[in-house]
């Protein structure tokens, strides 16, 4: 829906990274399973599967926050007024929230907007015996680090059920076909 071919110059920089984690990650997982470990996929494949599923859960990890500020950024290039034309501005069902390059929009994020709840007095987890005792917990703003990393459990039930069906699949076929 972005309005032009080539990329505006305020998402240059999140484009980039989102568009080179994966390639990165993968080339050097398997380059360094190779060469540095000696962990073949042939000889060793569930070594190889295990290692390469770590590396694929800290590339979500690396990539959640870099693809939340690229949304939000193209949701900033989408609803200003250049591109929309009209006064109203851009009618949205969750209210978009501001961009404003990529580390500041991480530091907003994660200090600045919304609330989280929290222990009034700052020690420990909040819980059952918090919430008896004063009544109420504390409200602290910002989403905390939590906020760039929403999704997260969604990515990894993805990786696991890939990696799982590639365990039992590989376990099917290994059955003797020659």
């Amino acid at each position: 829906m972005l309005p032009s071919y080539t990329c505006p110059p305020s998402l240059v920089v999140p484009t980039v990274l989102h568009s080179i984690i994966s390639p990165l990650t993968t080339q050097l997982t398997s380059l360094l399973l190779r060469s540095r470990l000696a962990i073949d996929p042939v000889l060793t494949p569930m070594t190889f599967s295990i290692a390469t599923f770590c590396t694929s859960t800290l590339e979500l990890f690396v990539k959640l926050p870099i693809e939340t500020v690229l949304r939000r950024g193209q949701m900033s290039v989408v609803s200003s007024s250049k591109y929309i034309g009209n006064e109203k501005g851009l009618e949205t069902i969750v209210d978009v929230g501001p961009y404003r390059g990529t580390l500041a929009t991480m530091w907003l994020i994660a200090h600045e907007e919304g609330v989280s709840l929290g222990k009034e007095n700052g020690i420990g987890k909040p819980g059952a015996r918090a919430v008896k005792k004063s009544g109420r917990l504390g409200e602290r703003k910002g989403q905390g680090i939590e906020g760039l990393w929403r999704g997260w459990r969604v990515g990894i039930w993805g990786l696991v059920g890939i990696w799982g069906a590639a365990v039992l699949g590989g376990a099917a076929n290994s059955s003797g076909e020659f």
